[in-house]
């Protein structure tokens, strides 16, 4: 599968607006990787991951003078020369040989509609970051289950053999 996130559609929900506040627009950009990258709501690491955002000066020095680059495997893409986010996932999704392997992150329901001939599909902000939530309240509560498994285990040795 490949997630293509819209950026600022998700770090502006107003649900989620704690969750990657931060004084500049380029720390909320770097807590919403941060947030991908630790609680991986899009799964399995086999399953890519692009972030688009607007960007409406010319990429500078920030960005090395690309509109695309990598954060660890987290691809990210600045529109440039009039177009905008929406273009970019738009476009992803008609020039894709897979488009059904195709998953937009948004609210915004003109993406909605312009990626919905393509075949790709859609999801929602909150369905993502609840995912990502999910998936590591599952990981502490295997790892509680473990220890608790662990401490059983080691009272019935002790009881055996001591």
């Amino acid at each position: 599968m490949h997630y293509i996130l819209d950026g600022y559609n998700i770090i502006n929900c107003s649900k989620y607006l704690q969750l990657f506040y931060a004084p500049t627009l380029e720390q909320r950009r770097g807590k919403l990787c941060d947030f991908i990258k630790i609680n991986r709501p899009h799964g399995s690491r086999n399953n890519s991951i692009t972030i688009a955002f607007d960007c409406r000066v010319k990429p500078n020095f920030e960005f090395y003078d690309y509109s695309r680059h990598y954060d660890g495997e987290i691809e990210i893409v600045f529109s440039e020369d009039g177009q905008t986010a929406d273009d970019i996932i738009s476009q992803e999704c008609e020039d894709s040989q897979t488009p059904n392997q195709i998953i937009v992150v948004t609210n915004d329901k003109g993406i909605h509609r312009r990626i919905a001939l393509s075949g790709a599909r859609h999801e929602s902000v909150e369905t993502f970051i609840a995912r990502g939530y999910k998936a590591k309240s599952a990981k502490c509560a295997e790892k509680i289950l473990r220890d608790e498994i662990r401490e059983k285990i080691n009272k019935e040795l002790k009881e055996k053999w001591l």
